[in-house]
């Protein structure tokens, strides 16, 4: 798949990860955020719970289970980055903290959304 191609499918994930988490009652508050290398896709809050949320989208089945295509590298590079958000948003300090993944099969219709709340945590310490 070209990166015009993957980049296409990845938004349109994120749009429908997004319209899926409006559904059921999340505010999102922020969006592709960046921050040094990393990108978080979605930031949203419900319950007092502020929620990082990363979102794989995919159009064929995969080998694997996309659930592991968030190894540890990626996992610390969005908890650098959620401190990063933090950093330039303190309003949120206070807030719990969640990390999500969102799978969005476009390998049928209607695209088939996996949420994977509190999918992972801090492991170590920075």
């Amino acid at each position: 798949m070209s990166k015009t191609k993957k980049q296409s499918l990845g938004a349109r994930g994120e749009e429908l990860a997004e319209a899926y988490l409006k559904k059921e009652g999340y505010k999102i508050v922020s969006r592709n955020f960046r921050y040094g290398h990393g990108e978080i896709d979605l930031i949203a809050i419900k319950d007092e719970i502020l929620i990082f949320v990363e979102v794989k989208s995919y159009q064929a089945k995969p080998l694997d289970l996309p659930e592991y295509r968030i190894n540890k590298i990626k996992r610390k590079k969005m908890i650098e980055t959620a401190y990063g958000f933090l950093e330039q948003n303190p309003q949120y300090e206070q807030f719990n903290r969640q990390f999500d993944v969102l799978l969005v099969d476009f390998s049928q219709y209607p695209a088939q959304i996996t949420h994977y709340p509190a999918a992972f945590w801090l492991e170590e310490p920075f």
